[in-house]
């Protein structure tokens, strides 16, 4: 019988966990394995890896660890959905403990260790999904914990915003450091950033392939996966984690962010918060793209584009209309009043109402007043919709093989490497992958909306996008075949 106290002790002087008996059955691990399991000195632990590398075994067997060698710690075991939690971890969980150790409250979601310690179940969609009111009640729910540390499966599907709530929470007073433990299959989401390309102080990253743990998996299971394509057999069976095999619904080709990498830079200056790459010049004119937001979840993105297809200055950050509205009054007035194109969609109706005397983009829209007779009417700003938002992509798709855009903005080129082809009704035919954002692409499309590499900038309002698409269709090939 495993002495756990004891236990706890040596792995806080550096004991390697190779092996355990759990349930009457003898785990060994994989080197891999034992570096995760045994790390108990880092702030953040991550196990990336393919399909079947063992990293669900290793996340729970620290789990156990945590709960029996620290009587009276308090974790919080965390998933997309409860359901989640339910269905595909509690089965393999309660597999790996005796019976006689817990108890399942599940009205409560919660399982209580008989030596005082306590696992906490959390649907972690009530933080990032829904209504801001139901976010919020999740939010006040979160802050009344007090953890030990937390367990977070398939951490793909989690907001930054949700990690740094949890974080928040790690300070229950045990005789440990309070962990962050997480798994994760290899995505294009924040976390590469925060563990991979820009580790952060005290994380620690473990990388698994499926050939890990290949004596456990039936071979005609590793044969069939790895028959599937190359970009497939890379991320999922050898468990790479790099950009170029994480999606292949990438909306903008990777050469063309590759010639944004090449030209990005800091920008010049900040002025009232904006950040500029280039000042006024009188012999060009520029547009002004507007992505709003409440301020709360989402940011808000400023985009100025110049005639000469650069990026010359931009806004970004969590702010309210009211604020808003003075960003863009600010670059209107600095930018010698050029046309702004503002999404018009939600929140973009309030900020509407505080720019409508500026230059403002029109839309022609078609109103039925009977079955014979219709009228065409103007109405300010861009309003999104399926076939506006693939408008937009196909103007901006032109551009780049026309190799006009010039991006010099580092978190821009970040967000196009992540804007993706999706069926999700809310973003409208693409959209950012789960865990990002799309402000600054939005923005940015729509301050390109028009531009002609051949033609400046001409000081009035571009008609509705259907005559944008008339002029790319008699330039290149139809627009249908980039829809």
């Amino acid at each position: 019988m495993t002495n756990w106290i004891k236990l706890g002790k040596q792995i806080l002087d550096g004991y390697k966990i190779e092996e355990i008996e759990l349930n009457g059955r003898m785990f060994k691990f994989s080197p891999k394995q034992v570096k995760f399991i045994s790390n108990f000195k880092d702030r953040f632990c991550l196990y990336s890896g393919g399909f079947g590398c063992g990293k669900s075994l290793a996340l729970y067997v620290k789990l156990i660890l945590h709960i029996q060698c620290f009587p009276g710690n308090r974790i919080l075991l965390g998933r997309k959905t409860l359901a989640d939690i339910e269905r595909a971890i509690l089965p393999d969980l309660f597999d790996l403990m005796p019976r006689n150790w817990y108890e399942h409250r599940v009205k409560d979601a919660v399982i209580n260790i008989k030596n005082g310690s306590q696992i906490i179940m959390f649907g972690l969609d009530a933080l990032q999904d829904g209504s801001l009111g139901d976010i919020k009640k999740a939010e006040q729910k979160v802050k009344s914990l007090n953890l030990g540390a937390y367990f977070i499966d398939q951490l793909e599907e989690i907001e930054y915003s949700v990690f740094e709530a949890l974080n928040s929470r790690l300070r229950n007073n045990i005789p440990l450091v309070r962990q962050g433990n997480m798994t994760t299959n290899p995505a294009n989401f924040w976390a590469y950033d925060y563990f991979k390309k820009n580790p952060r102080s005290r994380t620690n990253l473990i990388e698994g392939s499926m050939l890990d743990n290949k004596e456990y998996l039936p071979e005609d299971y590793l044969e069939d996966q790895l028959n599937h394509d190359e970009r497939y057999v890379k991320r999922y069976v050898y468990g790479q984690w790099t950009p170029d095999v994480l999606t292949d619904k990438a909306v903008f080709a990777q050469e063309y962010i590759n010639k944004f990498e090449d030209d990005k830079k800091s920008p010049i200056a900040n002025e009232e918060g904006c950040e500029i790459w280039e000042h006024y010049r009188p012999e060009l004119e520029y547009q002004i793209g507007v992505d709003p937001s409440e301020g709360i979840i989402d940011p808000s993105s400023i985009s100025v584009v110049s005639s000469e297809g650069k990026k010359v200055a931009k806004y970004n950050g969590k702010i309210p209309i009211h604020a808003q509205i003075e960003k863009v009054k600010f670059l209107y007035a600095k930018y010698n009043q050029p046309l702004i194109i503002p999404e018009v969609n939600a929140s973009g109706i309030a900020l509407l109402e505080g720019i409508k005397d500026l230059k403002c983009y029109e839309r022609e829209e078609i109103g039925y007043y009977s079955k014979l007779h219709s009228t065409k009417e103007k109405r300010l700003g861009w309003k999104t919709s399926h076939q506006s938002k693939q408008a937009l992509i196909a103007n901006f798709q032109d551009l780049l093989r026309k190799k006009f855009p010039v991006v010099y903005d580092e978190s821009t080129i970040e967000e196009l490497k992540t804007f993706v082809w999706s069926d999700s009704a809310k973003e409208k035919g693409a959209g950012a992958q789960r865990g990002f954002h799309d402000d600054d692409v939005m923005s940015t499309l729509l301050a390109f909306w028009g531009l002609n590499p051949t033609i400046p900038i001409v000081p009035k309002q571009i008609n509705h996008f259907e005559e944008r698409l008339k002029e790319i269709k008699k330039s290149r090939k139809p627009i249908k075949s980039y829809i």
